[in-house]
């Protein structure tokens, strides 16, 4: 593993959510998929915003850790993981297993990490904001909250950076 700053990380990650994803881990055996992020700089900190709906598993466990975690994979080799990930909820059952990844521990927060991937984030929450349709454009509303269900950003600061295998 080798430590990289969050800028140099920042384009791959991007690129790799927009492409296919990346997995979002919490504390336990829940790995989720998520499509939508930023990296940004907030507060003199290097930040991750993810974006979690209060109707998934993963919300509760971030809610109650306040660590989150971000593995990305760089080969494309993971679509098949990543789909199922999308597709299962770690309410019925592990999904490391379900979905064949293996745990890496963290290195700067007590979460696990997703050993197949290649670029890591790990991060505290440092702001919850609740996502509301007030001033929300409609076609964004209509494309990604026909039925309401808005997201929590989760701005987690960028406690560790790192890449394995690039």
């Amino acid at each position: 593993m080798k430590d990289i700053s969050y800028i140099e990380a920042m384009s791959l990650a991007m690129e790799q959510l927009s492409r296919g994803g990346a997995f979002l881990t919490v504390p336990g055996d829940n790995a989720m998929t998520i499509g939508w992020g930023a990296i940004g700089y907030y507060w003199k900190k290097p930040v991750f915003v993810a974006a979690v709906r209060p109707s998934r598993y993963t919300y509760g466990l971030i809610e109650q850790a306040g660590y989150f975690g971000i593995s990305v994979p760089m080969r494309g080799d993971m679509k098949n993981a990543l789909a199922l990930a999308g597709s299962l909820s770690g309410r019925d059952g592990d999904k490391f297993s379900r979905c064949g990844l293996v745990r890496a521990a963290g290195r700067f927060i007590p979460c696990p990490m997703v050993d197949q991937c290649q670029l890591y984030f790990e991060c505290q929450v440092r702001l919850k904001q609740d996502m509301t349709l007030e001033g929300m454009d409609g076609q964004v509303q209509q494309s990604a909250y026909p039925q309401g269900d808005l997201h929590r950003l989760y701005f987690g600061e960028i406690l560790g950076c790192y890449r394995a295998g690039l």
